[in-house]
């Protein structure tokens, strides 16, 4: 079948902004949006669309303006995000570039199905430094969480992006991408119905025990520095420094109190500057060994963070990643 001199919108169709050119050979359709691009450039670039159109063409193949037709099942804002990412270099340029979540999803879905390997490991490198697999990871990503666009729109995109790292098997993002779901989203949200994406019926339940485990115990154990030992061998002050860390225990633990369709309060940013060092008044003995107590609990809380979420210790997915990127 010969379509001649189509009309986009005459054949409920539409052209690719960007990504028709007319001296190209080959037309994909991705739904009722169509795209005229060079079939050498992208036979270079994936071995799986070479193999694809190396094929001979039969002679009853469906043709538009002459140019053989290749039919994708893939969305297509994936194939748009895809095909611009491969020929405009700033269109997704390599981290620490700032690009949005739907750019970076579909370019990662695309090129781990097209297998276009510099392309997905572009991907992974964004999404891995926003996950990361230890805390100093973690914590140096506290510091710049605000610069990551697309983990500024929670619930849904955290939610997504769990779903994206199961389906790809990303795994080594899980743990740190569990933990942003229960930090941003109430439990009732992570159990309901969504009409975009939504956690598979195992991950809700590791979700919402995972919350109720963080916010209970863990945030226990995260503040249990503030009056465990009762004293600290050299304390320069012993009476004002326990009245101080009372106190502080105190006040801490009005942090728990949230609305039912809030969010957990979640551990490893409970005590910061901000909010905890700057206005804890104790002699310098009592801070140290605080301080040093602090990192230890966030330390345990992090190894268990895998375990809470099912999955393997940090050092199998250590070597996930590690494979990953080979």
């Amino acid at each position: 079948m010969d379509i001649d001199n189509i009309d986009g919108t005459e054949q409920g169709l539409t052209r690719a902004d960007g990504l028709w050119f007319d001296d190209c050979s080959l037309i994909i359709q991705a739904e009722t949006t169509i795209f005229r691009i060079s079939r050498e450039f992208l036979a270079i670039h994936s071995p799986i669309f070479r193999d694809m159109l190396s094929l001979p063409t039969p002679r009853d193949a469906e043709r538009m303006d002459g140019c053989p037709l290749v039919c994708l099942p893939d969305s297509a804002e994936d194939v748009t995000v895809f095909l611009k990412a491969l020929l405009y270099y700033d269109f997704f340029e390599p981290y620490p570039a700032a690009t949005t979540y739907p750019i970076l999803s579909g370019v990662l879905r695309m090129s781990h199905k097209y297998e276009v390997d510099a392309l997905r490991n572009r991907a992974l490198t964004q999404l891995s430094q926003f996950h990361p697999t230890t805390l100093v990871g973690w914590e140096e990503f506290a510091g710049k969480r605000g610069s990551c666009t697309w983990l500024t729109h929670p619930p849904s995109v955290l939610i997504a992006i769990v779903a994206l790292a199961r389906q790809l098997s990303i795994d080594w993002i899980l743990p740190s991408a569990f933990y942003l779901v229960c930090e941003f989203t109430p439990e009732r949200l992570i159990l309901l119905e969504s009409d975009d994406v939504e956690l598979s019926s195992d991950d809700k339940v590791w979700c919402v025990t995972a919350c109720r485990l963080l916010e209970t115990t863990s945030v226990t154990r995260i503040l249990d520095f503030l009056w465990s030992p009762t004293h600290i061998n050299g304390c320069e002050a012993r009476r004002a420094c326990a009245d101080a860390r009372v106190y502080a225990r105190r006040a801490a633990e009005a942090w728990r109190d949230r609305a039912a369709d809030e969010a957990a309060i979640m551990p490893l940013d409970l005590w910061t500057d901000a909010t905890g060092w700057n206005g804890l008044k104790v002699c310098d003995v009592c801070l140290s060994a605080m301080k040093i107590a602090h990192q230890e609990a966030k330390q345990a809380i992090w190894d268990r963070l895998p375990e809470m979420f099912g999955l393997p210790e940090w050092p199998e997915l250590e070597k996930m990643k590690a494979q990953a990127f080979k």
